[in-house]
């Protein structure tokens, strides 16, 4: 009877294991999915936005070659740019901090004559965009039209006639309807399938106040993203919903079905589980480090190359090989090395994203694939950044052992378009840095 009781209380342990497998599976395809959606409306909310704030500099190289203009000829270059961007409300430029013309005129009256220079709140970006000679961004912010806006400020400078170099003329302010500007992007679809945060006030990225969403959506979001733009940038969370994952039998079904026939079929399921376990183990993952293994990756790029083809969503790989592995083993003993090559891939983990992938191709060669990244300057910051964090010294038994790596990359479909030519690239970028070090 005991047994019996033990062997039962088993197989209800098993349906719950596969309930549970069965609910990230679900899950993680949902996570993909709004993963995807996520990096279009970051890619596309960012080029909107920097082609608006782009689009500004026009003007202010223009009174920066032509200082002593009036704003009758202002009017038609700022009409221009208002015309081609639907997502800026409206421009100001203030000569010497003191607005003397605002475009659309309509609605704006009140803002000619404004002295910045006795509004506190707005005239310290004002002057620190001055001092820093870049363009700052404030906001989002509550608009007196209505609405939220995002506020550009940008410092003018010109050449003065008596060559005394350059001086300070003024600056102008460039607002965006923001509101406008995300739901360009279908924010209300994806806010109807998701919970979503930003944060990121005056272009402080995760470090700036939370302007959509919450506090508690930001702290238990599934993963993050950023939007950049001139000299700032915002932070995007996205949190799953439960509800978003299916029906109730499409969520519960393995224990709808399990528990009917768990007295008849514990047994099996106690097979069934411990079979699945091991087999999975042995096929998908590195049993000395715990990371993917090369069929795992094959999956994985095979993946990211179907998302390609339908998304044009690219992904990077980098190439990991320790300098002087042997020497490691000759010298401190193969289970130093094995000791670091764990600590490898835990800092490997540790220095990449969630949504990328960890794998181990066999002795001391690791492969990242790093999702969503189609920039070779961001790809270089990502191995810089894992260099350093591979070259500190693993410690074994209070003993320091010296380890440092060679990395290459390769960008999908840039440098190929199949697994092993992205490998071979990356092997042959590795190989250079390793003969430059």
């Amino acid at each position: 009877m005991v047994a019996v009781s033990c062997s039962l209380l088993l197989a209800f342990f098993a349906i719950e294991h596969f309930h549970s497998l069965h609910y990230q599976q679900l899950r993680q395809q949902q996570l993909s999915q709004a993963q995807t959606q996520l990096v279009k409306f970051r890619a596309n909310l960012e080029a909107e936005l920097n082609a608006a704030l782009y689009a500004s500099w026009g003007l202010v190289n223009y009174l920066t070659l032509n200082p002593h203009t009036s704003p009758q000829q202002w009017q038609l270059l700022a009409q221009g740019i208002i015309e081609n961007h639907q997502n800026i409300r409206n421009l100001a430029i203030a000569p010497d901090n003191m607005v003397n013309f605002v475009y659309p005129l309509a609605g704006n009256e009140a803002v000619l004559g404004v002295d910045y220079s006795k509004i506190p709140e707005q005239f310290a970006m004002i002057d620190a965009a001055r001092q820093q000679r870049q363009m700052l961004i404030a906001g989002p912010v509550d608009l007196v039209q209505g609405g939220r806006g995002v506020i550009a400020r940008i410092p003018v400078f010109y050449r003065a006639e008596d060559g005394t170099g350059e001086q300070y003329w003024g600056s102008v302010a460039v607002v965006l309807d923001l509101d406008q500007l995300l739901q360009r992007q279908q924010l209300t679809e994806l806010t109807a399938q998701y919970k979503i945060a930003m944060r990121g006030t005056d272009g402080k990225g995760a470090s700036g106040d939370i302007f959509m969403g919450s506090e508690a959506i930001y702290a238990q979001a599934d993963f993050y993203d950023a939007v950049q733009f001139l000299n700032g940038s915002w932070s995007i969370a996205i949190q799953l919903d439960s509800q978003q994952l299916g029906s109730v039998w499409q969520q519960q079904r393995v224990r709808l079905i399990g528990y009917p026939y768990v007295t008849a079929l514990f047994l099996m399921l106690i097979a069934l589980f411990r079979w699945y376990r091991r087999t999975y183990q042995e096929a998908m993952l590195d049993p000395l480090t715990g990371v993917a293994n090369r069929r795992a990756l094959d999956e994985r790029m095979q993946v990211l190359m179907q998302v390609y083809e339908r998304h044009q969503i690219k992904f990077a790989v980098i190439v990991v090989d320790l300098n002087g592995f042997k020497y490691v083993n000759d010298s401190f003993g193969h289970h130093a090395g094995d000791l670091v090559l764990q600590h490898t891939a835990q800092r490997l983990l540790v220095n990449t994203r969630a949504t990328d992938t960890v794998a181990r191709l066999g002795g001391d060669e690791f492969v990242l694939v790093l999702m969503g990244i189609d920039n070779e300057r961001v790809v270089s910051r990502q191995v810089d950044k894992l260099r350093a964090a591979l070259n500190q010294p693993v410690v074994v038994k209070e003993q320091q052992i010296a380890v440092s790596a060679s990395l290459g990359c390769a960008l999908f479909p840039m440098h190929g378009q199949t697994v092993e030519a992205l490998l071979q690239h990356a092997d042959i970028q590795m190989y250079k840095n390793k003969r430059k070090e």
